[in-house]
């Protein structure tokens, strides 16, 4: 389990170089942007890395996910033998503008037989601020309020399963 933790982090990074250069951002630019407010701290890299395993039984119910697939919203249905599949998430949405999508979540009904995954996720430090990138925007309108990630946790908890929309505007704004 530690390798593929390894591997999937060394993952995480390498997509975070390749959105910064589809995005016209400076190499390294979201990974900064994950760790931000730890310099003055005097911290190191405080975006952290995170692996749940999962295991859901027939008939049991799960957090789906939709992806959007040439504009429109699909399910991501199990079981997806061997396969890894990459959820930007909210902040890179955020980050980018809108030019990146992340799933929706919400609570399906199972209809196949078990699952397992393994979901690893790399967050943004909780005191880095989020928002859409200034190289990213091209003279248009920012579609997302600049927030603390910790903030956008507190209220992630409670509407993981609502639409997302209404969550980046739940949160206090910079």
């Amino acid at each position: 389990m530690l390798e593929y933790r390894g591997e999937v982090r060394k993952l995480a990074s390498k997509m975070m170089e390749v959105m910064d250069e589809n995005l016209g951002l400076p190499k390294g630019y979201i990974k900064k942007a994950f760790n931000e407010g730890m310099e003055e701290d005097g911290e190191e890299e405080t975006a952290f890395f995170g692996t749940k395993v999962s295991h859901y039984p027939p008939y049991d119910e799960y957090d789906g996910l939709q992806v959007l697939k040439d504009g429109e919203w699909i399910d991501v249905q199990p079981p997806m033998t061997n396969a890894i599949v990459i959820n930007t998430g909210d902040q890179i949405e955020v980050l980018s503008n809108g030019r990146y999508k992340s799933a929706w979540h919400r609570v399906l009904a199972r209809e196949e037989g078990n699952r397992k995954s393994i979901a690893s996720f790399y967050n943004p430090s909780y005191k880095a601020a989020i928002g859409p990138a200034a190289e990213t925007e091209g003279g248009s309108e920012k579609k997302y309020p600049k927030f603390v990630f910790g903030d956008y946790m507190d209220v992630y908890a409670t509407q993981k399963f609502m639409p997302k929309e209404p969550r980046f505007l739940a949160v206090k704004s910079l």
